[in-house]
C-alpha cells in the first residue's frame, strides 16, 4: 500500500510503499476513502506529542470501506462503509465505566497517534471501533465527524451542558469552531462567533452565527458581549485573557485547544466571586461520534470541508492548516 510516513519529527511526510497490514484477531482492515487533517497532527509531526513511534503514519479522522476481517470478527461486514473511532480504551477502568474512555487509565493508544493512522490506502483498526456510516453521509463528512465535529459536540453538549436559548460564544472558528457554531445553532442557542479572519466569520454567519466579532477589534472583549457558555478552540494568551470577560456570572468556559506550557493567568477572584466553571474537553466518546453521524444523516448539520487533497499531496494540506489558509477542514483522499 501507499502511505505518507513521518520518518523524522519536523520533516515533511514521505510517500512510501509499505506492506499491506494484516488484520489480527478482533481487527478489521479498512480501505481509506478520506482522512481529515487536524491541528493535533501538526503537534504530532513537530514532535510536540509524547509517545509517537517512528516511522509513523499519522491521521486520526478516518472513513472508508471494510476490506478484510481478522479471526473472530463478524461485524462490521466486508464492504461496509465505516468511520473509525480512534481511542483504544480498555472499557474496564473506573473512567471507562463512567463513560469517560478518552481519559482511560489503561489506554492502548490512539489510531493516528501512538498507532499508525489513515494517511494511507489501508489502515488496521479494532473492529469494535468501526462505526457504520449512514447512506446519506459522504466519506469526507464521516471522517471529520470523528474529531472536528464530535469534539465540539462533546465540549458544548456533554461538558458544557448547552441548553436551548442560552447565548454561546465560540472563540476561534476554524475546523472545530465552525462546527461548534452549527451545533450550537442546531440546539437553539444564540451564537456569537469570534475570530481574527473575516472569511471565517462570514462562513460562521452562513452556518448560523447570530453575531460575529473580529478578535482584536474594539468589539472584543466588550461589556456588551455576554454569554452563558464560552467555547475556546484557539486557546492563546490573548483568547484566555478575553474569555472570562465574555461570561456572565455563573457562566461556563470550555477549553478545547491547548498549547503545552501555556498557563491561563486568571484572576482567581474573578473565577470565585462569579462562580465561573472552567471545563477542559479533550475528545468525544464513541457514542457521541455515533450521534454526530446521525446529525449529519438527518442534515441538522453539515461537514465544513474547505479543501481536498490526494494522498501524495498530504504535506500541502498540513501547510495550508499551519498557515491559517483553511476555512474549515482539509481532507486527504487515498
Amino acid at each position: 500500500m501507499r502511505a505518507m510516513v513521518l520518518e523524522s519529527f519536523g520533516a515533511p511526510l514521505q510517500l512510501r510503499e509499505l506492506p499491506d497490514p494484516v488484520p489480527g484477531p478482533g481487527e478489521a482492515l479498512v480501505r481509506v476513502q478520506a482522512c481529515g487533517v487536524c491541528a493535533s497532527d501538526l503537534k504530532l509531526v513537530s514532535g510536540a506529542l509524547a509517545g509517537t513511534p517512528l516511522p509513523h503514519v499519522p491521521g486520526h479522522e478516518i472513513a472508508g470501506v471494510v476490506a478484510a476481517l481478522g479471526p473472530g470478527v463478524s461485524s462490521p461486514r466486508v464492504g461496509e462503509r465505516v468511520a473509525c473511532y480512534f481511542y483504544l480504551s480498555c472499557g474496564q477502568c473506573r473512567n471507562c465505566r463512567a463513560g469517560r474512555g478518552t481519559v482511560c487509565l489503561a489506554s492502548a493508544g490512539r489510531i493516528g497517534f501512538e498507532l499508525d493512522g489513515g494517511l494511507a490506502e489501508l489502515v488496521r483498526v479494532p473492529a469494535a471501533l468501526c462505526l457504520p456510516v449512514p447512506e446519506a453521509v459522504i466519506p469526507e463528512a464521516a471522517a471529520v465527524a470523528m474529531d472536528a465535529i464530535a469534539t465540539p459536540y462533546h465540549a458544548l453538549v456533554t461538558r458544557g451542558r448547552l441548553a436551548a436559548a442560552e447565548t454561546v460564544a465560540i472563540v476561534g472558528v476554524g475546523g472545530l469552531g465552525l462546527h461548534g457554531v452549527e451545533l450550537a445553532h442546531c440546539a437553539g442557542a444564540q451564537v456569537i462567533a469570534i475570530d481574527v479572519a473575516e472569511e471565517r466569520l462570514a462562513l460562521a454567519r452562513e452556518l448560523g452565527a447570530d453575531l460575529t466579532v473580529r478578535a482584536g477589534s474594539a468589539q472584543w472583549p466588550a461589556p456588551s458581549l455576554v454569554a452563558d457558555l464560552v467555547l475556546d478552540t484557539a486557546v492563546s494568551s490573548q483568547t484566555l485573557a478575553g474569555d472570562l470577560a465574555l461570561l456572565r456570572p455563573g457562566g461556563r468556559l470550555v477549553l478545547v485547544g491547548y498549547k503545552p506550557g501555556l498557563t491561563a493567568g486568571w484572576d482567581t477572584a474573578a473565577l470565585v466571586l462569579n462562580e465561573i466553571t472552567v471545563l477542559p474537553a479533550r475528545a468525544a466518546g464513541r457514542d457521541e461520534c455515533e450521534r454526530v453521524l446521525d446529525l449529519l444523516a438527518r442534515r441538522c448539520i453539515r461537514a465544513v470541508i474547505d479543501r481536498r487533497y490526494e494522498l501524495q499531496a498530504a504535506n500541502q494540506a498540513f501547510e495550508a492548516l499551519r498557515g491559517g489558509a483553511l476555512n474549515g477542514r482539509a481532507v486527504v483522499a487515498a
